[in-house]
This record gives C-alpha cells, structure tokens and sequence, in this order.
C-alpha cells in the first residue's frame, strides 16, 4: 500500500509526531511505501527520526512562525486589524496547501492521512485527490473549552477575531476548495472513544466511516530500571493546556526532602506561563523543590521516567496521553485526572483523580510515603502498558484503511 501522512508541522514533540515515524517504521518494515509532506519542518526540534524518513517540507523555518507572524500583527483591542492578520496569514498558507495537495496527488497515493491538530477545520489538502481515500486523524476535537472551574485558569473561549476568521473561512474560494476536500474523506480515526465521541457529537463525520486506533509504546526504549530517586515527574509540553498549576500544588502534600521535575519543551509563545509556574511555587512555598528542565533529550525523558518515584499527569483536554503510557512502561505510578482520553490509558492501574488541589496533594502524600504500595502500583501500571504497542495500532491503522480504500 502507498500511504501519504500530511502533518501541518511536523516540529514539535508530540505524541502525534511520535505515532507518525513510529507508525511509519512499522509500515516500512512490512513492504508498504510511506511518504510525509508538511507545511514545516524544524529538524533541530522535532524528533530525530525524521530525518532518516521521506519528508517533503514546504518550509524548514522556526516551527509557530505563523503564529509569530500572526501575533505581531494583532492590536490588542482593534478587532480589526487582529482579522486582517489572521486572514492574511489563512490565505497565504491556503495557496501552500493547494500546492501540496497538488503534489500529493501527482503521486497517486492509496490512502492519504492528515493529522488535525485543531487547526481551522479543514484546509484543502485532498482537494486535488484522483481517489476519494482521504482519511484524517483528529489529535483533537475542533474546539476544546474547559469544563472545570478550577483556581487556576479560566474557561476557554474563542477570541471574536477567530470566530470571524473562522466564518469568513468558508466563503470562497476557500470555502468551495474545503467543500470539495471534505468530500474525499471516507474514514476518521481518534485515539480514544472519548475523542471520537467529542467528533461525532460536532457532526464532523458526515458519511465517514469512523475508528479508534489507540497509541502504542516502544517497550525497548521505555522499559523499567528498578530505580526510584524520590522525585515527582511531569514530562510533556510546558503549556497552559496541561494545567501544571495542579501538579505544583499537589506537592504541598509530601515531605520536604520530595521534589517536582517538570521537563518539557516550552516555545518562545509560553515563556509567560513559566514564570506563572514559578510565582506560585514561591507562594505555594515549594519553589526550592520544584525543577523545571526545558527542551529535554528523548533519553534523557526516558532515564527521568526511569527514576522518578510517580509521573504526574495533570491535564484535563489530552485525548490519549502518549506520555502517561510511556511512563507506565517504566513502572511507575501514575497520577492523573479523570478527564478527557487518559483513563482509557491508566484503566484501573493508577490514580484517576478530580482536578482538585486537595485529592491531588492527598494521593502524591500517600504515594510518596508508602514505597511498598508505590511499587505494587508501578507494577500495575507495567502490566497495563504492555496492552500497547506500535505493531498494535499499525494492525488497526491497516484495518481502517482497508475500510476505506
């Protein structure tokens, strides 16, 4: 099979980027062709496995240069040049993807796989397909609101300036070149019942068929090492989106000799949310016991995984959870929220907690000062992660495009 996965931007270090090459690899190895195309590719950030696969970029700039661009020419408060702006950068960036979609189907794919990761639903990239074998792989649902009232963040709602970019969106010309697109989609895949279930409930499968292919996990590279060096471990994206306040305030509930490790990759856009992070370590008084490590190696993400005690997990919106997983192939404990995709990871092998400051800052305390139920729990969480692999989702990913082609 001739297989095309179209990624926006394949630079940053997801878990959808990661189900891509890893996914890819698996392909590969069982005779079928794999090419990727992208708008950008930062190979000085993104993960080193791309650059030994088939990647066609229309640009290897800074990934978010968009919204950089797009930033700088917002006002805040004119509602109208923050339009102008965005509207000017959609419609550049529709030309880039009529062209890609141009080129992909000179290449006469069987399946062609896009890779939504909430960007304006949906640009044209199948507009140019012979086949109507389009599938897309939604990251997330088209629009995320919080549905907790917590301390620390707001509701989020679309800005006035997006929701008139998004209507003047589908008049023409790129409103029919959409039409047409969404026209050649025959199958959509979520990596969790709770996110296909957000999909189906906004009406966007129309007569799609639709698939849940969960995640896997490399067990080689994520393995467990018997190690446990007394600290707490969030690894993943530094963003707003992962509610880390959470995981800060739990540690109010463990000794003093317990520390927090935050290790992620924080963009020039965020920068703010990490002095956030900071000032309230300092009110919460834990600021001598809290790490904040920014764009880490993969190995040194594993060997953190090896050694913390429990991996905190502290989002509400994550789909599926990639980095959960991982560490439950390490063996350790997991703490997480009971929202979104993630208990469908943990199962009954960790704790699935409200996002509550006090359940959190209870279960890291119970966790951190009782190392035999600290290992039963690391070992359960073993267990669970073996359910998982890459040849696993490869087998379902084949499934559904058997479906559709």
């Amino acid at each position: 099979m001739k297989i095309a996965f179209v990624d926006e931007d394949l630079s940053p270090r997801t878990g959808s980027r990661r189900f891509s090459f890893e996914v890819a690899r698996q392909l590969k190895a069982g005779g079928h062709e794999v090419e990727f195309f992208t708008v950008k590719l930062n190979k000085k950030l993104a993960f080193e496995a791309y650059q030994s696969l088939r990647v066609h970029a229309m640009s290897s700039g800074s990934s978010g240069s968009g919204s950089t661009l797009r930033r700088r020419l917002r006002r805040r408060g004119n509602l109208f040049v923050n339009v102008a702006g965005d509207l000017r950068f959609w419609l550049s960036r529709a030309d880039i993807v009529m062209d890609m979609s141009r080129k992909i189907a000179e290449q006469d794919f069987d399946v062609v796989m896009l890779h939504y990761h909430g960007e304006h639903w949906l640009s044209p990239y199948f507009y140019y397909l012979r086949k109507s074998s389009a599938v897309v792989f939604m990251n997330v649902a088209r629009r995320v609101r919080r549905s907790w009232n917590l301390p620390f963040h707001e509701m989020q709602q679309l800005p006035l300036h997006r929701e008139i970019v998004d209507k003047a969106l589908l008049l023409p010309p790129v409103g029919s070149w959409e039409k047409v697109s969404r026209k050649k989609i025959r199958g959509i895949i979520a990596p969790s019942r709770f996110l296909l279930d957000q999909v189906k409930e906004q009406g966007l499968t129309g007569q799609a068929s639709y698939f849940v292919v969960p995640l896997g996990v490399n067990h080689s590279e994520f393995r467990p090492k018997d190690e446990d060096e007394g600290f707490a471990l969030y690894a993943g994206r530094i963003h707003p989106h992962k509610s880390l306040e959470l995981a800060i305030m739990a540690m109010r509930g463990a000794d003093s000799d317990r520390s927090l490790v935050i290790a992620g990759d924080l963009t020039q856009e965020f920068l703010w949310y990490k002095d956030k992070l900071v000032r309230l370590a300092e009110e919460m008084k834990v600021a001598d016991r809290v790490k904040i490590i920014e764009a880490p190696s993969d190995s040194e993400v594993v060997r953190l995984m090896q050694k913390c005690s429990v991996f905190l997990f502290p989002s509400t919106v994550d789909t599926f959870g990639l980095v959960v997983l991982e560490a439950m192939a390490c063996g350790k404990p997991i703490i997480a929220c009971n929202c979104g995709g993630v208990p469908e990871v943990v199962g009954d092998a960790g704790f699935l907690l409200d996002p509550s400051p006090q359940q959190w800052q209870s279960a890291v305390g119970h966790v951190f000062s009782d190392p035999v139920f600290r290992r039963k729990m690391g070992e359960k969480s073993l267990v669970r992660s073996q359910q998982f692999s890459w040849e696993k989702t490869t087998e379902k990913l084949l499934t559904s495009f058997s479906c559709v082609v």
